[in-house]
């Protein structure tokens, strides 16, 4: 064999090689890419936001909020370490509803200047930052809120949480029981202040549904065989 066939062959396997070495170390950073984070969209309809603060500091004023809406990124299957959660929700401020000494004027003062001022400011918006466990329990999401055009870092507390896969006719879902408190004063909302609390909590009972997963449907039941 010449010296060229021998040059010619070097050449050939160290091309070789290299698409083999190429292609193997491809392959590793596919599988070693962490899966991206699920997404839920918050279900408006089942989803329950609440809002509650005191009348010459001990009579309860309470009422909700009909409308949220909203986008949770999660992977609930994966270790704490790599769920790389995040949430964006939005309530609806133009549905603000008393559920006590509920009234039309009521209503108004409310969703006026001096309070929500719903007018001009017709969202009220969360966004995460970081979500905080306790072992594998998740017990709060610090995050931003944007309140009559004014935002402020705050703590949302997390009671209750959970996520459950898709079920019969249910898609998979997640849950959760939260609460923060913000001091409106803070953003500017200081209509009746010598009567009504400076603190107000705002409540979710938050219902999340995975997008673009077909509900799973039951099967038909089979028809029982009837004798020839």
């Amino acid at each position: 064999m010449t010296t060229r066939s021998i040059s010619s062959i070097t050449a050939r396997s160290a091309v070789l090689l290299t698409a083999i070495l190429a292609t193997a170390a491809t392959a590793a950073l596919l599988t070693s890419a962490p899966a991206q984070a699920a997404r839920y969209e918050i279900d408006p309809a089942a989803t329950k936001t609440t809002y509650l603060t005191k009348y010459l500091g001990f009579i309860p004023v309470r009422g909700v909020f009909t409308r949220m809406t909203g986008v949770l990124n999660y992977q609930p299957t994966k270790p704490v370490a790599e769920r790389e959660p995040s949430i964006h929700v939005i309530i609806d401020a133009t549905t603000l509803t008393p559920t006590n000494f509920d009234s039309e004027s009521k209503r108004r003062m409310l969703r006026g200047p001096e309070f929500f001022n719903v007018d001009r400011f017709p969202a009220i918006e969360f966004k995460s930052m970081r979500f905080r466990y306790e072992g594998d329990k998740l017990v709060a999401i610090d995050g931003t809120i944007t309140l009559v055009g004014v935002t402020k870092p705050v703590t949302l507390t997390v009671m209750k949480s959970g996520c459950e896969p898709a079920s019969g006719s249910k898609a998979a879902r997640c849950t959760a029981s939260t609460e923060l408190t913000v001091k409106r004063f803070e953003f500017g909302m200081k209509g009746w202040s010598g009567t009504v609390s400076d603190e107000v909590m705002i409540a979710v009972e938050l219902v999340a549904t995975i997008a673009g997963e077909e509900k799973p449907t039951a099967p038909a039941p089979t028809a029982a065989a009837t004798p020839d």
